[in-house]
């Protein structure tokens, strides 16, 4: 087993949090959608509801960088994790497509401490371990859904999608208490702001200290975002309707579809650490170009299958070949940001990823519906490969790594 000395300190804490919340509530997302659908939603609603959430993240993530660089990181992720343990209590309750649409959009508000929390990683990670550290964050707190998915597969499968969803989204309220609990006793702050040091040099004021962070948008840093732009457009172009057309489409059960959800979680864990540990080894770049480029035609593979062993290959391969893009992304990323930035540059990473979310997930609802299912996994791949091109021409990595 890969042994990663870095995983200590803020890194447990967040890794533990994260492990609870995916006992219950992480998986709400991944059934949402059918559930959205049973309640008498179409994929039109369902991707104007995408559109909603993700513009509502927009101007939560650009207020959160400038929280995460100003007065720190810790207090905004617990409150966050005490917000979204509201959440799982409304979805339980309500059975109405629109109401649910609706709690959706509120609940993107807790995204506010995105960039304080990716901050806090970053900060906790030594620069020449930095892929290596955030994967093993996202690995330890994964691990429950190894097996929490079959739970919610058993649940719709046996009391009903609409009895089985609450039954679910109930004993999640207990797994989020319990996150963001640990977040408050045990989380620490990594940020030295204006206040605790007891300088007043940092510019608290938004437009002043966007005009400073340009200064740190070298052309390596605008290409990485405009990249994580295109995937994030593309994965939300069909991010919803995974399930739908695999229940709808291919007639997998839901038992089924969670099974391959396990195992693509199973596969996740096994793969991601030492594929960040080769990013780290050989370079952050190449392995970004190889994720995006080997991903690009597993959608289209999706759509002609039609079995649970057809969809169980391609959906793993699927995960073989696009688990390590986010993290080395992120590590990347930290590696051309000085630390007294890296929220606010978090932050505009995090916003122009929820715009192109919203748009993709509005866009892949309507070709859904308006021309086939199968056209948004088709948009997915030419668009992954708009991606690697950027990557390709524009991106370099640094000769020095930011602390």
């Amino acid at each position: 087993m890969l042994r990663n000395p870095y995983l200590q300190g803020n890194i447990v804490v967040l890794a533990v949090s994260g492990a609870f919340t995916n006992l219950g509530a992480g998986v709400i997302g991944s059934y949402l959608p059918e559930y959205f659908s049973h309640l008498g939603g179409n994929t039109v609603a369902l991707g104007l509801m995408g559109f909603l959430v993700a513009i509502a993240q927009f101007f939560t993530l650009l207020l959160g960088g400038f929280i995460a660089d100003h007065y720190g990181r810790r207090k905004i992720t617990v409150l966050a994790a005490f917000y979204g343990a509201l959440f799982p209590i409304l979805y339980a309750l309500i059975q109405d497509w629109r109401l649910v649409a609706i709690i959706s959009v509120v609940a993107a508000v807790g995204s506010l401490s995105a960039p304080a929390s990716h901050a806090t990683v970053a900060d906790s990670v030594p620069p020449g371990k930095r892929a290596t550290g955030i994967s093993a964050v996202q690995v330890v707190s994964s691990l429950p859904l190894i097996v929490t998915p079959l739970i919610w597969g058993w649940l719709i499968d046996n009391l009903g999608w609409i009895e089985g969803f609450k039954i679910g989204s109930m004993y999640s309220i207990g797994t989020a208490l319990a996150s963001a609990l640990i977040l408050l006793f045990f989380l620490k702050e990594t940020m030295i702001t204006h206040s605790t040091s007891g300088s007043c040099s940092v510019n608290p004021n938004p437009w002043t200290s966007f005009s400073e962070v340009k200064a740190y948008l070298s052309t390596s840093l605008k290409a990485l975002m405009v990249a994580y732009c295109f995937i994030m457009f593309a994965n939300a172009a069909v991010g919803y309707y995974y399930i739908i057309y695999a229940t709808e489409v291919i007639k997998l059960t839901t038992f089924e579809w969670s099974i391959i959800v396990s195992l693509q979680f199973l596969f996740a864990i096994a793969l991601k650490i030492p594929g960040a540990w080769v990013a780290d080894k050989f370079g952050k770049k190449k392995v970004l170009i190889m994720s995006a480029l080997a991903c690009a035609p597993f959608t289209v593979l999706f759509t002609v299958s039609r079995s649970f062993p057809h969809v169980l290959i391609v959906m793993l391969l699927l995960v073989v070949a696009g688990i390590y893009y986010a993290p080395v992304h992120e590590a990347l990323q930290a590696d051309l940001t000085p630390r007294s930035v890296r929220g606010r540059i978090t932050m505009l990473w995090s916003i122009g990823s929820a715009f192109s979310a919203a748009v993709g997930a509005l866009v892949g609802g309507w070709l859904f519906q308006a021309a086939s299912p199968a056209t948004p996994f088709h948009l997915f791949t030419a668009v992954e490969l708009m991606a690697v091109v950027v990557l390709v021409v524009a991106v370099r990595e640094p000769l020095k790594k930011e602390e």
